[in-house]
């Protein structure tokens, strides 16, 4: 494979990364307990936080885990896109 290639397979590569974060901008990840609860888009935005009794420490930890699930449902998505393509690239084969 050439570098012309090499070139074009990353810019195809890109254009479906960019199609998945706008896709993940519209996915909602929420996680709620006692005090809180969180909504946190794909691309791990906070998009909304409904408080009953605002609590700094509980909704740290649920922001964290929150995001911590959303990064997980990036990660995810942008390997199925990569997968397979980039094979000699490490972190994304």
């Amino acid at each position: 494979m050439g570098f012309l290639d090499q070139m074009k397979q990353l810019q195809e590569v890109k254009s479906k990364m960019d199609e998945v974060k706008k896709r993940l901008d519209t996915v909602e990840v929420s996680l709620e307990n006692e005090f809180v609860k969180v909504t946190a888009t794909g691309n791990r935005k906070i998009k909304r936080t409904d408080d009953v009794v605002l609590l700094q420490q509980k909704i740290t930890a649920l922001t964290n885990e929150v995001l911590e699930k959303a990064e997980n449902v990036m990660q995810s998505e942008m390997m199925a896109v990569t997968k397979g393509m980039l094979p000699n690239i490490p972190g994304l084969g």
